[in-house]
């Protein structure tokens, strides 16, 4: 009992009280994990009939990706405090060019964390470790496009095919080691290696887009349900090309996306108050 009194004794002497709220401004770039997927597919099989190169199995993945991040952070001590950050993901675009045409994914996302932070506070700079949750939500796209007059065997000169894809909102965890460099009273400078475990699996798919030889068929058409929107899930009707009930989306497998990876960011830090 008095050895765990006099330890703890010892470990609160060296922690000091003084607290600190900051906000912060940081960007930072993203090389995004792999993932070991087969490929799947994202449009309705419908296109199978009218356009064929519309239709088949996919494996796109997102390379990289820049960010934006709004911080506000709390110092309950000079060793330990917590973080709350709220980020735009953008990844990179991936595209596909094609001798007829091409073949564009792209993402907009935005991302909220809850971090944990524990601070070695050094002479000239200090340095520091964060681990924590994190939260996405927003929509992916996928669009194809021919300009090619080599088919026109089967009546096409042009052609645009949009489908965008949401998802509820995803959890996954971070971790961080870093770097923050007073340069005045109120301003630092800090910088931050990441790995950030996030996945994006959209459960819609909604075709947002669709021009064939200059005429727009959404605004035209009124497209079935079963021909206009995706249900991701489980199973798969893909080989159904015409479904009894065309009320209902198509059902085909659920495919996931990395939008975390290995993260390099920067950024400057003014303390909004301190006692």
């Amino acid at each position: 009992m008095k050895i765990g009194f006099t330890f703890f004794t010892l470990s609160m002497s060296l922690i000091s009280w003084s607290q600190q709220i900051y906000g912060s401004l940081s960007s930072g770039f993203l090389l995004n994990s792999s993932k070991d997927q087969a490929p799947s597919y994202i449009v309705n099989t419908i296109h199978q009939i009218s356009l064929p190169w519309f239709w088949r199995p996919e494996n796109y993945a997102f390379q990289n990706s820049v960010h934006t991040d709004l911080n506000f952070g709390h110092q309950l001590t000079e060793q330990i405090g917590y973080e709350l950050s709220f980020s735009y993901l953008k990844p990179n675009s991936v595209s596909e060019n094609l001798s007829y045409g091409q073949k564009i994914m792209s993402g907009d996302f935005f991302q909220s964390a809850a971090k944990l932070m524990l601070t070695v506070p050094l002479k000239r700079i200090d340095l520091y470790t964060k681990i924590g949750l994190n939260a996405v939500n927003g929509k992916m796209t996928y669009q194809q496009t021919i300009e090619d007059g080599n088919f026109n065997s089967l009546g096409t000169a042009t052609a645009s095919l949009t489908y965008t894809y949401t998802s509820p909102i995803s959890f996954g965890f971070n971790g961080a080691i870093g770097v923050n460099i007073p340069i005045s009273k109120k301003f630092s400078f800090f910088s931050e290696v990441r790995y950030i475990h996030q996945d994006f699996t959209p459960k819609n798919g909604q075709m947002t887009g669709f021009i064939y030889n200059g005429t727009d068929l959404i605004a035209n058409n009124d497209f079935p349900t079963y021909y206009a929107l995706i249900e991701f899930g489980k199973e798969s009707e893909w080989q159904n090309y015409n479904s009894g009930d065309n009320s209902k989306p198509q059902k085909l497998y659920e495919h996931s996306y990395a939008l975390g990876g290995l993260d390099f960011s920067a950024g400057l830090r003014y303390v909004l108050w301190s006692k």
